[in-house]
């Protein structure tokens, strides 16, 4: 997938916003608070429905009600683009996809975008609530039935811990279990599925990045080991009903980054985090094209910060190498991104976006 073009009205400090980016890596500089930030979240939003900045409410522009993003997207060069609209207006979200109405699953599907920022740092320094929802995007975009069994699971927990909030009746609990277990077991199929691919390969883009071969993903499926999820709710029963909730399940995964059986969040500065976190994105970027015809777009917001010039230098050569589109944004334009083969350069300035000679 690539972006072609992309528009917005009232996003930000984007009264206007016109981008245009190359097929493959795109370099947008400006000052702070140029709008850099802002336009990669725009993309963000038309390809999520959602954003990890803010609320809707507070992307639209000062003085206006409402914003909308319009994106022009191709997924091959034998394939029609799309067009794909999203916009906030009477304090809900809408998405059209070619004219048509469409849900926010519909639009993650259909427009896969990686994002690495200074927040990613949550990934590794934050509970595991996050780290599920990693695991769960690739998962989606790998297993059609996940969204489905997710949802169902979901409502049957729903279901069970409005039963145990209430101090129902055992029958009243227990009338969940069924779907719950065949939910559970399902799920947690997929992820450890998708998991062990993702760590067949990620270690050589940390390798490649950080030139560490040490390190390792490790996954608790949320209840114990050796036992079936019909038995953890047989054993957890009094304990969720003193809690009000049920305690263990796939709803309490976790997902790990280890060396030598340490947490690494633990062992490694930040700029290592950020090239450890870009290396499970870019596998996963990969694992994703494994399975289809078209590759994620990533952005990148401040490639520089917290990189050494050599970190730095491996990175560049990794978004080199990707053979999707990349957007990546810095304060300057560096010799070392000069230096890069294939790309087009952007500058911000004032709501400005302008496209500006790379020689």
């Amino acid at each position: 997938m690539r972006f072609c073009k992309a528009k917005a009205q009232n996003f930000r400090l984007f009264h206007e916003l016109n981008f245009e980016p190359h097929p493959r890596l795109n370099v947008v500089t400006g000052a702070n608070a140029a709008g850099k930030t802002s336009l990669l979240e725009a993309l963000y939003v038309v390809s999520r429905g959602d954003s990890y900045r803010g609320t809707p409410a507070s992307m639209v522009s000062d003085g206006a009600s409402a914003f909308q993003i319009e994106a022009l997207v191709s997924v091959a060069s034998d394939r029609p683009s799309n067009r794909v609209d999203v916009r906030w207006q009477d304090r809900r979200m809408q998405v059209r996809i070619n004219d048509q109405a469409a849900g926010l699953s519909n639009l993650v599907r259909q427009m896969p975008v990686l994002l690495i920022d200074p927040l990613t740092h949550r990934l590794i320094e934050e509970g595991p609530g996050i780290r599920r929802r990693f695991i769960d995007w690739g998962v989606f975009h790998m297993e059609h039935s996940f969204h489905l069994l997710w949802r169902r699971f979901n409502r049957a927990l729903k279901q069970r811990n409005a039963a145990l909030r209430t101090q129902a009746s055992q029958r009243e609990i227990d009338i969940w279990s069924p779907e719950l277990v065949v939910t559970a077991d399902a799920l947690t199929s997929l992820r450890i599925t998708y998991l062990d691919r993702l760590s067949s390969i990620v270690p050589a883009y940390w390798q490649q990045l950080v030139d560490e071969a040490g390190w390792s993903l490790s996954f608790s499926r949320g209840w114990r080991d050796g036992e079936s999820y019909a038995e953890t709710l047989l054993r957890t029963i009094e304990s969720d009903r003193h809690a009000g909730h049920t305690r263990e399940g796939p709803h309490r995964a976790e997902l790990r980054v280890l060396s030598d059986n340490w947490l690494l969040k633990d062992r490694i500065s930040r700029g290592q985090q950020k090239l450890l976190i870009a290396g499970l994105m870019l596998a996963q970027g990969e694992l994703y094209r494994q399975g289809h015809d078209d590759t994620p777009v990533l952005l990148l917001d401040d490639v520089a910060a917290e990189l050494s010039p050599l970190s730095q230098e491996r990175l560049l050569a990794q978004l080199e190498r990707w053979p999707g589109q990349s957007i990546v944004t810095a304060l300057e334009y560096s010799p070392l991104l000069r230096s890069a083969r294939e790309h087009a350069m952007f500058h911000v300035e004032h709501g400005e976006i302008t496209l500006k000679k790379t020689t």
